[in-house]
């Protein structure tokens, strides 16, 4: 099995994925029981992932989800999924909101956490 895009959560608020189911590559999410799930394309439905930011604001009351792309065998046709990516404005603010307990996480700028994902996660050079 290939990575088509190994572990890593989503940066922005919410992914909705609307993905093929006939050509073999598929989705896996890491499950509550630590272990790695296949998510089955079911026609006319979408994938929801929650992003980072989500997840800061809420103050982890929703977690980010932690999730793989597996890439189809040579010569098995190619994964086509279709991801919708809902972000926060570049320069917004995220802060923990006040309705769910002390905050885990400081405030941050948006673009300041997307700039630190993208830089850790792909070479730039």
């Amino acid at each position: 099995e290939g990575y088509g895009c190994g572990s890593h959560t989503d940066y922005g608020c919410l992914t909705f994925v609307n993905q093929s189911s006939n050509n073999g590559g598929y989705l896996e999410v890491y499950g509550a029981k630590g272990e790695w799930v296949r998510a089955e394309p079911v026609e006319n439905y979408l994938i929801v992932n929650i992003g980072d930011m989500l997840s800061r604001w809420t103050n982890d009351e929703y977690k980010s989800t932690l999730h793989r792309v597996i890439s189809p065998e040579m010569g098995e046709g190619e994964r086509i999924s279709i991801p919708f990516f809902f972000e926060p404005n570049y320069d917004a603010v995220i802060s923990p909101l006040d309705t769910h307990g002390d905050p885990k996480f400081k405030p941050i700028r948006y673009g300041d956490h997307l700039l630190a994902k993208v830089t850790n996660n792909f070479d730039l050079s």
